[in-house]
């Protein structure tokens, strides 16, 4: 397959100095359906950029947008305060719900912040108004449970080491996921458990005990166990020489487009950054749309991409 160039869109159309390596030839119909050029990285509000997109369009959204009154990005990107973060985000969610496809999926990863000694509840109230206003279902949370981060400072504090993942659908019921491509490998104790038949307290009395069951022994999957809800993730740190002050690692992206799409489904990233998102997408033989105000984070992506070719 034959490697094409292609350039950086920004909002007005106008064309942008900057260049990214095609790593998959673009399909014309598919293009035209999408409404967006694919296997490209557009400069622009997301926001706005959100709206060329077509109707049920997107396969799968997985992001990790910049967290509230945290990190700066740049000086021409704005650090959202908690208290006006929501009505800021929210637009994006009114988008997906249109050119989120039936089957499709939107991952989010995010984290809230203690300020002035109280821990600021923003994250709540962005998924309360999602699921509220927008349309879109929330079918699961999960916890990232990072490997390695900074210890707290202070006392009273404990440790946090805990970001937080939610899993919007636009039907409960019609999205896909392909469970047997993120088994884990049983563990020797689970395993020797299937051998022995599994008890349970099944049945509760009129007085309100309950009685020991015993049902018939199962078998263990070919492919293994099913993963928990708690996600042990390298955190971006363990990656070395990237530039961009806040990335998260491919492990994330990677396991998410694996269960919840097939190759050549479409994965939209609407805060690129430093392309984290577009390279995990590739090397999984997905294509991809990325949205990102900064120039310098669209460089760095090129960069990454280029890696993979």
């Amino acid at each position: 397959m034959e490697n094409e160039t292609s350039q950086i869109i920004g909002e007005s159309g106008n064309v942008k100095e900057f260049k990214i390596v095609q790593p998959l030839l673009f399909e014309e119909k598919m293009g035209k359906k999408v409404g967006l050029e694919l296997n490209k990285t557009y400069l622009g509000n997301c926001m706005e950029l959100a709206k060329k997109l077509s109707d049920n369009s997107i396969d799968l959204i997985v992001t990790s947008p910049p967290y509230a009154d945290t990190v700066s990005y740049g000086n021409g990107v704005e650090v959202m305060n908690p208290d006006n973060y929501v009505d800021w985000f929210l637009p994006l969610f009114h988008e997906a719900k249109r050119f989120l496809k039936g089957s499709g999926s939107f991952i989010l990863n995010i984290n809230d912040r203690a300020n002035n000694g109280e821990r600021h509840i923003y994250v709540y109230e962005l998924i309360t108004r999602i699921v509220k206003e927008t349309g879109l279902k929330l079918f699961d949370r999960y916890i990232w449970f990072k490997k390695s981060a900074l210890p707290m400072t202070g006392e009273k504090r404990l440790n946090d080491r805990i970001e937080y993942i939610f899993h919007f659908v636009k039907d409960t019921k019609k999205f896909k996921t392909n469970t047997d491509a993120v088994r884990e490998p049983y563990e020797e104790i689970s395993l020797k458990r299937f051998k022995s038949k599994v008890h349970g307290n099944d049945i509760v009395k009129n007085d309100g005990t309950t009685e020991l069951s015993q049902r018939g022994s199962s078998k263990p999957h070919p492919l293994g166990k099913k993963p928990i809800t708690v996600f042990r993730f390298d955190t971006g740190s363990a990656l070395r020489g990237l530039k961009h002050p806040a990335p998260y690692h491919p492990q994330l992206p990677e396991w998410f487009i694996k269960w919840l799409t097939d190759e050549g489904d479409i994965v939209l990233d609407p805060f690129m950054g430093g392309g984290t998102t577009a390279e995990a997408a590739l090397k999984l033989k997905r294509k991809y749309i990325g949205f990102e105000i900064n120039p310098e984070y669209i460089k760095m992506t090129e960069d990454r991409i280029k890696k993979v070719l």
